[in-house]
Formats: C-alpha cells, structure tokens, sequence
C-alpha cells in the first residue's frame, strides 16, 4: 500500500471482514491438523529420522524438567524444523490455492491470462519438481549443507510465494516443530497400517485415508506438567 501512495486503509464491509476471519480460522485448523496427522505418519514410517529427531530434541530440551520447550531451544532444533518443512514440503495441506490475475499475463508466447482469470496453481505438484528425488521424504534436504529451499525457493509453495506469502508461515513452522519435538520425546507411537492407509483423502485439505489411527504409550518417566 505504501508503494502505492495509500496512506489510508479502504473500507471493509462485513462480508469481506468475515471472508477474512474464515481464511484464518481455516489455515489455523484445518491446514495445521492436516500437517499433524501427516508428520505422524512420516515419522512412524521413517524409524531412523523419528530416532534423530529424538536424540536433538531431548540434547536441547529435558522431558521430565517441567520446563515448557523455550523460542531460543526450538531456533536450535535444526533437525526437527527440517523435518517439519519436509512434512509441508512433500503433503502440501492446501493442494492448490486460487489466485485473480490482476492483469493481462503472458504465460507462453502464445498465451495470454487474461486480467480478472481465476486461476489454480498446483501447489502440491510443484513440491515435486526440482528437489533431489522429491518422492522421498528427506528432510536433510532442507539442512544447511544442501539448503534446497533456497536452491528451488519456486517450488516450495506450500505458503506461497511473493507479497502475498501466507502469514502465519512463522507460526505454522513453529507450531509444528514444537509438536514434532513433544509427541516424538513423550510418546511411543505406532500406526495401524492397512491397505491403502498412506492414500490422499481430500477433505478439503489433505489427510491419510484411514484418519491415521496409532496406538500410544508413554515413553517418559512421567508427563511434564508445563504449567
């Protein structure tokens, strides 16, 4: 707006008030669980990162200290935020997000999307182009020797891209990390698997078609009160 020469702020009416509080409470809810549910999976499927993630975690943060997980301690859960960025990565929650073009846009030389087009970029496809092997799931991809969120910053769309970027993109790590961090260190999981249990249920963001159901057991002495 500044660049623009918009000093003011226009009106909002109670439509697009309430367009954008919906936009929020479904990126804090939906979006997040369908990341969730999916880092449970990868980690019960992928053992050896689950156990790496686990020998960080408890390096930096003490289970059974009462002591809730710090910003500073998360910032050094390297390992573990890569892991999140890869759950994103590889199971995008929002498949595709709609955009207006606000111009005129060549798109090929021959092609032209016109100004007012709604148009539905594949954010779940473009995770899988120009990453190494991008069907695996390889968080040291995003770990500071290879840095291929920066190499192929184009394809990792999960929250956007340019001015309009999501932006609870800080948050949404955040909150993820810290649920990766927890449930691996308090918690024994394993995951009923069955036919067809790793298949993409659309609802409308992204889950595993069996609801990811898992049996758990504690894993440490005692649960941490955190209060």
């Amino acid at each position: 707006a500044e660049n623009q020469g918009i000093n003011e702020m226009p009106p909002i009416d109670h439509k697009e008030l309430g367009c954008h509080l919906f936009d929020f409470l479904f990126a804090a809810q939906d979006a997040s669980t369908s990341s969730l549910l999916w880092a449970i999976t990868l980690l019960d499927s992928h053992p050896d990162i689950l156990q790496r993630v686990r020998s960080e975690v408890t390096n930096i943060w003490n289970p059974e200290s009462d002591e809730p997980i710090t910003a500073d301690q998360i910032r050094e859960m390297k390992f573990t935020a890569a892991v999140a960025r890869e759950v994103v990565r590889i199971r995008a929650p929002a498949t595709m997000v709609p955009h207006i073009a606000g111009e005129d846009f060549p798109l090929t030389e021959n092609y032209i999307i016109p100004k007012g087009t709604i148009v539905f970029p594949s954010v779940f496809d473009s995770s899988f182009q120009g990453f190494t092997k991008p069907e695996r799931f390889d968080p040291d991809r995003f770990m500071e020797g290879r840095q291929e969120d920066q190499i192929y910053k184009r394809n990792f769309l999960a929250f956007g891209a340019g001015a309009h970027q999501c932006v609870g993109q800080r948050y949404a790590i955040n909150h993820l990390v810290l649920f990766i961090a927890m449930f691996s260190t308090l918690i024994d999981f394993k995951r009923e698997r069955v036919d067809g249990c790793d298949d993409i249920a659309y609802v409308p963001t992204i889950v595993p078609k069996d609801d990811c159901r898992v049996f758990l057991t504690q894993r440490c002495t005692r649960f941490p009160s955190l209060s």
